[in-house]
């Protein structure tokens, strides 16, 4: 190929393989015949070098040794030079190269090459080669080289991509899988032990019957947590299906259902405000925080719920947040913020998970937690006749 004939900008073509909408091994194949075309040359090859072998990932070859899925010795190829190197190796006609008398070009029958490390998180996973059992009448220019080192640092981008999503699935199935052990193994055997405390608590009395109580107030504890830790395993992602939710009525009841103790609530909400919200998850944001309040501020703390159709917030007089928490939910720093313990993290993702913005003023007078844009999403509701 002449260096003068007119080509398609490669660069160009790289970057509408980003924008389309294609599989990760598509984008792969197309890029191997940008690179192809590119060159001028017949052949293009993305293989795996590990342990030794050289083994054919992508290529546009349809037979034979360097075909799809074949496996051959890596001594015998051109590549061994870029793997042993980790460079960008090539040359248009090996017989007028360095590479004369290499063993290469008896075992491949390849006379011009050009190839590239390939990397995925650090490490060498193998090559993105162009080959041609003919010899190239042009010399292989740098811009050539580097042209083929970016196309091969691009392909390495979406092999690691492409890991770390298969990664993430397989996360996310044994998520699910543990989930699933959490809300039926662990919850039936608890749900019977609540069961048999209360009826054990029925039938004594004295301390006997005190003992029993602060049984059932920590199986309680644990069905919360068990709970909370199903919430997390939820949160993080939008939430999916949102209603238009009652905001005072639920602020109520979310109140009701947490040991309160001697604390105070106030309520005020405009008249008919609502939130665009998942229901079941805004009311356990709630019940966090008045727990949380509870737990922490002291005999008698006072809790103000305020809110309008712009958001609402949760407000006590008591001691304040300890200033490394304050920090952790002002940045979203998850893992700071789970070693202070599972309610504020709950509160963190059940905010994210909506979309939400969250505020956090924290003092010697009390400690204040405000939710905003909270009615950005239209509602989903589901198709009851689907």
């Amino acid at each position: 190929m002449s260096l003068d004939a007119p080509r398609s900008d490669p660069f160009k073509s790289l970057l509408q393989l980003t924008a389309g909408d294609l599989t990760s091994e598509q984008r792969i194949r197309r890029a191997i015949e940008v690179g192809r075309e590119y060159l001028g040359v017949d052949n293009g090859v993305l293989s795996y070098t590990g342990e030794g072998r050289y083994e054919v990932v992508e290529t546009s070859i349809e037979s034979g040794p360097y075909a799809a899925g074949a496996v051959v010795d890596l001594d015998g190829t051109w590549c061994r030079h870029v793997v042993g190197s980790g460079e960008t190796v090539g040359f248009a006609d090996a017989t007028d190269s360095e590479y004369r008398d290499d063993a290469a070009l008896e075992t491949t029958g390849i006379y011009c090459y050009v190839g590239a490390p390939v990397d995925v998180d650090g490490e060498t996973y193998g090559t993105l080669c162009f080959s041609d059992a003919e010899p190239r009448s042009d010399p292989i220019t740098d811009r050539e080289r580097d042209f083929v080192s970016v196309l091969a640092e691009w392909v390495g981008a979406e092999l690691e991509r492409q890991k770390h999503y298969t990664e993430l699935r397989e996360q996310n199935e044994r998520l699910d899988e543990f989930t699933g052990i959490v809300a039926h193994d662990l919850r039936n055997p608890l749900a019977g032990a609540i069961g048999f405390t209360e009826l054990a608590q029925e039938l004594v009395s004295g301390q006997a019957a005190d003992f029993l109580g602060r049984v059932r107030n920590s199986l309680g504890r644990m069905e919360s947590m068990i709970a909370e830790c199903l919430i997390l395993a939820k949160e993080g992602a939008d939430v999916g299906e949102r209603t238009e939710v009652a905001l005072e009525a639920l602020v109520r009841d979310a109140w009701d259902t947490v040991q309160t103790r001697d604390a105070a609530l106030t309520v005020d909400i405009a008249p008919g405000t609502t939130v665009v919200a998942d229901q079941m998850r805004l009311r356990r944001l709630l019940e966090n925080l008045f727990r949380n309040s509870v737990e922490h501020g002291g005999p008698g703390v006072s809790v103000t719920v305020t809110g309008d159709e712009r958001g609402f917030a949760v407000a006590d007089d008591g001691p304040g947040l300890p200033p490394a928490v304050e920090s952790a939910l002002a940045a979203a720093d998850t893992e700071n913020v789970k070693s202070f313990g599972l309610g504020l993290l709950v509160v963190q993702r059940v905010v994210s998970g909506h979309g939400w913005d969250l505020a956090v003023e924290s003092s010697d007078a009390g400690t204040r937690f405000a939710v905003t844009d909270v009615n950005t999403a239209e509602p989903i509701y589901h198709d009851l006749d689907g």
